[in-house]
C-alpha cells in the first residue's frame, strides 16, 4: 500500500471513530434525559412567551421537556422537593427573546406574577443546585393543574414568594439603563439607544480571570448620551453601576477623552449573558483594558 492510500485510509479510521464517538455522547446524552422525565404523556398545558420578543411563543409540556434539561432539590416553605424543569435562560435562548431583554415577568392564571432580570437567570446558572428553572416535574412526576401545574417557577436562593405556580404567561420586557443626576434625566432601551452617536472600535479587552482579547466593539457613546441629558454645571464625576451592585466612578473628562462606549456589539454581535449582555462599557485605550474599568450588565449612570 503505498503511502497516499495509507494515508487515506488512517483518515477515513479517524473520522469513522470520531462519528461513532459522537452519536455514543448523543445517545447517552438522550437517555439521560430521558432518565429526568417521567413515564407516560406528559400533561395538556400551554405556556406563552410574550412582550420583547421577535414572535410571541406558546409552549406546551411535551416542547420544554425535548429542550435541555436540569433538576434540582429546593425547600419552599418548609416542604423539600426535587423538580426538574429548564432554566429561564434556556428558555429565553429556546424563544428567540428580543437581544436587549431585560426583565422576565411570569404569570400564573390566577394574576400573581413576580419579576426576574436577565442577569439573575445567568447568574444562577453559575451556582450548579441554585438555578432558576420553569418545572413540570416534581418528585418524578408531571406536574398536573390539580397540583399548581403544568409549570412552576422555581427560585432556590430567593424568598419564597418568588415561586410562581400555575404559571401561563412569560412576559419579557426591555433592559433600561436610567441617566440621572442631570438637567434632562434619560432612560436608555434597545430601541433608542442608536438616537446617540454610534461607533465601532477596536480594542483589548483584559478581564483578568481569562485571556486578553482584541475585538470590535460598537456601542454609543457615553459622551453623546451625557450631552443629550444635560452636564450640570458644576458636576465632576460618572458613577456607573451594574445591575448586579458593582460601580466605577469616572471624572467628566475620562468620559470625554477616553471614549467611552455603552457597547452592546462584540465583532457585530449581540453581547452574551457571560459577556455583559445587553450593555457593558467599553474603554478602548491601554491604560483601561482591564476587567475592572468594564462594567457588565450596565443598569443606571449617575452624574455629580
Amino acid at each position: 500500500m503505498n503511502k497516499n492510500k495509507k494515508i487515506a485510509l488512517t483518515a477515513s479510521v479517524i473520522a469513522v471513530v470520531i462519528i461513532a464517538l459522537a452519536s455514543t455522547y448523543y445517545i447517552i446524552g438522550l437517555t439521560a434525559q430521558a432518565n429526568l422525565l417521567p413515564s407516560g404523556e406528559p400533561p395538556q398545558g400551554q405556556i406563552t412567551v410574550t412582550g420583547d420578543i421577535s414572535t410571541p411563543k406558546t409552549l406546551t409540556v411535551k416542547d420544554l421537556s425535548e429542550m435541555p434539561l436540569t433538576n434540582l432539590t429546593s425547600t419552599i416553605k418548609g416542604e423539600t422537593a426535587t423538580y426538574v424543569g429548564v432554566t429561564l435562560l434556556e428558555l429565553l435562548n429556546k424563544t428567540g427573546a428580543a437581544w436587549d431583554a431585560g426583565y422576565i415577568n411570569v404569570i400564573g392564571s390566577d394574576g400573581y406574577n413576580k419579576t426576574i432580570n436577565t442577569y439573575q437567570a445567568y447568574n444562577s446558572t453559575q451556582y450548579p443546585g441554585d438555578e432558576i428553572i420553569l418545572a413540570f416535574v416534581e418528585n418524578g412526576k408531571w406536574i398536573t393543574d390539580t397540583s399548581e401545574g403544568p409549570f412552576k417557577l422555581i427560585t432556590p436562593g430567593f424568598p419564597s414568594s418568588y415561586n410562581v405556580y400555575s404559571v401561563d404567561e412569560i412576559n419579557l420586557q426591555p433592559w433600561t439603563i436610567t441617566i440621572s443626576g442631570t438637567t434632562n434625566p434619560l432612560v436608555l432601551t434597545g430601541s433608542n439607544i442608536t438616537n446617540y452617536e454610534t461607533k465601532t472600535v477596536q480594542a483589548a479587552f483584559a478581564p483578568g480571570s481569562e485571556p486578553q482579547i482584541t475585538a470590535n466593539w460598537t456601542g454609543v457613546t457615553l459622551w453623546s448620551i451625557l450631552q443629550a441629558a444635560g452636564i450640570p454645571s458644576g458636576a465632576s464625576n460618572v458613577t456607573v453601576t451594574g445591575i448586579d451592585g458593582y460601580t466605577q466612578v469616572y471624572s467628566v473628562s475620562q468620559v470625554q477623552t477616553v471614549g467611552i462606549l455603552i457597547g452592546y456589539q462584540e465583532n457585530g454581535q449581540y453581547l452574551t449573558p457571560a459577556n455583559g449582555q445587553p450593555y457593558r462599557l467599553v474603554l478602548p485605550t491601554e491604560d483601561y483594558k482591564w476587567g475592572r474599568y468594564w462594567v457588565g450588565w450596565v443598569s443606571q449612570i449617575t452624574v455629580s
